[in-house]
């Protein structure tokens, strides 16, 4: 479904840079490890998805001021409006998705999703 929604935004992007690209617009410029521990991927990948978004321009690499030996990740002008493209036509099919949808329909997936979430985040990961 991400790559239907990226193509129909007219964007050529994965949907773990995506993650990153929404961290770095939400949360700001970020070191390496910051990203990769707030999208929950490894650094390895991380690294890899930051690459591809600074070659396409989308983010950019800068030294940290308070410490140069620290590299920020950012997003750019282009990176966000993308982005911002990608979130619409997101926010656009799942409004559609829904839209036959009753509001005591809504309110109990609200209920339900909500429950599962809460459960999954209470929930032992092993026994």
């Amino acid at each position: 479904m991400f790559a239907r929604q990226a193509a129909a935004a007219g964007v050529v992007l994965t949907q773990p840079a995506y993650v990153l690209l929404r961290i770095l617009i939400d949360e700001g410029p970020q070191s390496m490890g910051a990203l990769a521990r707030a999208a929950h991927m490894d650094v390895g990948m991380a690294t890899r998805q930051v690459s591809s978004l600074v070659d396409a321009k989308l983010a950019t690499r800068e030294p940290d001021p308070a410490d140069a030996r620290v590299t920020l990740i950012a997003v750019t002008r282009t990176g966000r409006r993308v982005a911002g493209s990608l979130q619409e036509i997101r926010r656009r099919h799942l409004h559609r998705a829904l839209s036959g949808w009753t509001g005591a329909e809504l309110a109990e997936f609200d209920r339900l999703l909500t429950r599962f979430f809460d459960d999954s985040v209470d929930t032992p990961i092993d026994d």
